[in-house]
């Protein structure tokens, strides 16, 4: 999905691809450096700034991207999908002392339930 080519691809297509892919890997290795070695990427600069492009590249990226036929997908609601599952995810991780010992049943079921939703509405 991501890395699909087409020969149609416009230019501000292909840069807005690129930006997003850039700075999501980007993101990834930094924040992952820093994971590591606390301060090695921080001390210098945010890495949050190169999630903040990726966003900016994906809303761009999505807006630009046309498809190629009538039966392809924007991935546009996936994108919506995942964050909302990361954003339920850490929540409930966060409130995990109030959650006691039902934190393995809730936890999964908040990281699922946002792909279930785009599922059930995509049933229709």
């Amino acid at each position: 999905m991501f890395f699909h080519h087409h020969d149609k691809m416009n230019f501000k297509e292909k840069i807005s691809q690129t930006i997003f892919l850039t700075s999501l890997f980007s993101f990834i290795v930094f924040l992952s450096l820093d994971l590591l070695f606390p301060g090695f990427v921080s001390r210098t600069f945010s890495v949050y700034w190169f999630l903040l492009a990726t966003i900016v590249g994906s809303v761009w990226w999505s807006v630009e991207r046309k498809p190629v036929d009538k039966r392809e997908k924007r991935f546009w609601p996936w994108f919506l999908v995942f964050f909302s599952s990361v954003a339920l995810g850490l929540t409930v991780w966060n409130w995990r002392a109030d959650f006691d010992e039902w934190l393995f049943l809730v936890f999964p079921l908040a990281l699922i339930a946002p792909f279930l939703v785009l599922w059930l509405v995509r049933e229709n």
